[in-house]
């Protein structure tokens, strides 16, 4: 898995295919995850809705709740939860699909409660956070295995 900053959007990596998080503008030149669900845009690899998707061996759900969708991907390397915003349901949602996560990547919010939930190896974040037994890490890109990195957070700038 690697994960880029890049200016005000993020792009994820799993099994060499590219998502493009939350752009400011959207292209069709990419797959294109968009969270607010607001856009409501979805179309060919423009993803602003609930439902079950698939490009090649990536897996992933989009699962809303009343003003964000959260994406839940998994790959043969592992699982990777992408959200601006959890609530209850959308919880209870995601561990109808999957009980643990190997990676979260929380945006503009933190909870630790999520961190007990869900034990991921890997928390991405913009925010600047320390969990007792995490090491930690910022920068602007990283590449990992998800099924060899142990307890890391990892702060964008």
């Amino acid at each position: 898995m690697e994960v880029k900053k890049i200016n005000n959007h993020y792009e994820l990596v799993l099994d060499n295919v590219n998502f493009i998080l939350d752009p400011s503008s959207v292209s069709e030149a990419a797959n294109i995850i968009l969270t607010d669900i607001k856009k409501n845009i979805n179309y060919d690899r423009i993803f602003n809705s609930p439902g079950e998707y698939n490009i090649g061996d990536v897996y992933f759900w989009g699962l809303a709740n009343k003003e964000f969708i959260t994406y839940l991907f998994t790959n043969k390397e592992g699982s990777v939860l992408y959200s601006k915003e959890l609530n209850e349901e959308t919880i209870k949602k995601i561990r109808l699909i999957q009980k643990e996560l190997d990676a979260i990547f929380l945006i503009d919010f933190f909870d630790e409660k999520i961190v007990s939930l869900f034990k991921p190896s890997l928390i991405l974040t913009n925010k600047n956070i320390n969990l007792p037994k995490f090491n930690r890490q910022k920068g602007d890109k990283l590449k990992v295995n998800l099924k060899k990195v142990e307890r890391l957070i990892f702060v964008f700038q």
